[in-house]
């Protein structure tokens, strides 16, 4: 969910409920000053008959108008003045209605009356419900507004951050250039900024640090190990040799080349960590599988084992170079993990690329499956990292690896465009 809309949205509802409350308190307000206005009335009508009496010596005549009524009843008790709410019966509509009542006590040649004065509140409902209509409207207008001023004064403020975001988006430790951060009069903002161009430039110098490292260490230790390899070939070739003396060299001869693939490996491990292979291009995935399907087709004959293939045209956005170890790898692993007369399968299409083989080996830990230097058993001779390798490519180039086992039967599929299933 985006900042915006998370925050128009507790905005919302927050203006929502203090509009409500508002709106309750409101209405109870302007109800009690309207009632205590009618009590006022009430009270103007009570000092007119009490006026009058004194006057005339004798009680005003009862009367019922559309709004009011005034009418007196013969009590031997003293009456206790008080207001209330009643409900009538209009007699001329039959429809019950709301009054506004004052009782009080009046006497006259000496007998006690109790005065009843009833004012119809309907008037002031009505006048409740056209101030209610009027404040719905005024704030839904308020709300929309707010809303339209929150969504332009919120992306105007926040644009800094995200011209900021997107720098940093593109910014790549390979690329030698240095990043823009927007100006701006917000010390938030600056701050963030500053810490970013920190950040990056820190990367970037560790990068390059790495990278040198990396450079250096494939020289300086493909050096030796070349000449160790010379000397080995040397030695192994001398015909005075004893034959515990050639297995001896030969162990070693051997111990070396695992160690020059080790180093060749995790060397290209780094380098694609450090997205030092950022020449990508449009790869026509059938043409170079179906080059890697040359390449492969002595091994395969070799161990008698028989390839099924279903190719359709696939074409990725890819470093070739990347291309040709991503394919090296899964069909090595293929072969490596295969037995005699075994059975080899590969299926490509514009989503996809599937190679399976058959194996005696038991299923692979999908925990493990991808780390570096994992055996699935003790006698492995690989080195551990052809996997690895793989899982790194299909991250750079923005695929997706699965693993699938089945009927003694390993298949790994890359999956071109992992949103799509």
């Amino acid at each position: 969910m985006k900042l915006f809309t998370r925050y128009n949205r507790i905005n919302l509802v927050a203006n929502i409920a203090v509009f409500l409350v508002a709106s309750v308190a409101f209405y109870f307000s302007i109800r009690y000053v309207l009632v205590h206005q009618i009590d006022e009335d009430l009270q103007i009508e009570e000092d007119e008959i009490t006026a009058f009496v004194h006057e005339h010596n004798r009680l005003p005549e009862s009367f019922s108008v559309s709004d009011q009524v005034i009418y007196f009843i013969p009590v031997s008790q003293p009456v206790q003045r008080r207001f209330s709410t009643v409900t009538m019966t209009d007699k001329e509509d039959r429809k019950k209605e709301d009054y506004r009542r004052l009782v009080f006590g009046i006497s006259t040649t000496g007998q006690n009356h109790q005065a009843v004065v009833s004012k119809s509140l309907e008037g002031t409902r009505g006048l409740l419900r056209s101030i209610l209509r009027v404040s719905i409207v005024t704030i839904l207008v308020i709300l929309l507004v707010a809303a339209v001023l929150n969504r332009v004064l919120l992306k105007r403020l926040w644009q800094p951050f995200y011209a900021s975001l997107k720098a940093v988006q593109n910014f790549r430790p390979s690329k030698n250039h240095s990043l823009l951060f927007p100006s701006t009069n917000i010390d938030e903002f600056n701050a963030m900024n500053e810490t970013l161009e920190a950040i990056t430039k820190r990367s970037r110098l560790e990068y390059l640090s790495l990278k040198t490292f990396s450079e250096n260490a494939s020289h300086e230790i493909q050096t030796p190990i070349a000449i160790v390899r010379s000397k080995l070939d040397l030695l192994i070739q001398d015909e005075a040799l004893t034959e515990s003396q050639s297995k001896t060299l030969q162990s070693a001869y051997n111990a070396v080349e695992k160690l020059s693939r080790l180093n060749g490996s995790l060397l290209l491990l780094a380098k694609i960590e450090n997205r030092q292979f950022e020449d990508v291009q449009r790869i026509n995935l059938k043409e170079k599988l179906q080059e890697k399907l040359e390449d492969f087709q002595e091994l395969w004959q070799d161990k008698n084992i028989a390839v099924q293939t279903d190719l359709q045209t696939a074409v990725v956005n890819m470093n070739t170079e990347l291309a040709d170890i991503l394919l090296n790898n899964l069909l090595s692993n293929a072969v490596n993990h295969n037995y005699s007369g075994g059975r080899i399968w590969i299926a490509l299409s514009n989503d996809y690329l599937r190679i399976g083989n058959t194996s005696t080996e038991a299923k692979l830990d999908e925990e493990k499956l991808f780390q570096r230097f994992y055996k699935p058993s003790a006698g492995s001779t690989n080195n551990g990292l052809g996997l690895s390798l793989i899982q790194q490519i299909a991250e750079a180039s923005g695929f997706r690896v699965q693993y699938r086992f089945q009927n003694e039967q390993h298949e790994f599929e890359i999956r071109f465009h992992p949103a799509t299933k």
